[in-house]
């Protein structure tokens, strides 16, 4: 018997409309299902579904830019209350995580698409007064902080190393004249 309704999705931070990257996402569900992969080539990118377990889903994001390698990640259908209070409460269980995509060699093609703003924010979704949206920003925001630090400590030891190699060049150019007299 189906006991759950439950909905899997990839959303923007602030819902966001992702096609302008994003041309397809695929949900590959437990084999059970009917047509147990799903792809959703326009947003919302989601599959509302109902079912009484839980199991993990194999998501797979497909960019505009055909060149780009399509990204794979796994999420755990969660159905259940992981306490009283949670089950108490009468609200949906939700089961978010956030990631980020990191393109390490984008091509200019997809650098050009990320260089867009997404052109409108989905507001009407039914679960939108769930999203946990400002713990979301929070963490990337401190990813943000993270990433801006490692960026000026490398740039402060490029040019450390930098210095060292003049003042060791300077060096052979003086050990060379000495070598020749």
């Amino acid at each position: 018997p189906n006991t759950h309704r439950w909905t899997v999705y990839v959303r923007g931070l602030q819902n966001e409309d992702l096609s302008t990257y994003i041309s397809k996402v695929s949900f590959q569900l437990h084999e059970s299902f009917k047509d147990p992969i799903r792809a959703i080539e326009k947003p919302p990118y989601e599959v509302t579904e109902t079912g009484w377990g839980e199991f993990r889903i194999v998501i797979k994001v497909f960019f505009r830019d055909p060149k780009e390698k399509p990204v794979s990640f796994f999420h755990q259908l969660k159905l259940f209350a992981t306490n009283k209070a949670e089950a108490a409460s009468g609200k949906p269980v939700i089961s978010e995580m956030y990631d980020e995509f990191i393109f390490h060699h984008p091509t200019e093609h997809l650098k050009g698409l990320l260089a867009l703003k997404p052109e409108k924010k989905f507001t009407d979704h039914p679960l939108s007064r769930y999203f946990d949206t400002k713990s979301f920003l929070d963490q990337e925001q401190d990813h943000i902080a993270k990433l801006t630090t490692a960026s000026k400590q490398v740039s402060e030891r490029m040019d450390q190393l930098r210095q060292r190699l003049y003042i060791l060049d300077e060096e052979i150019v003086q050990l060379n004249k000495i070598a020749r007299q």
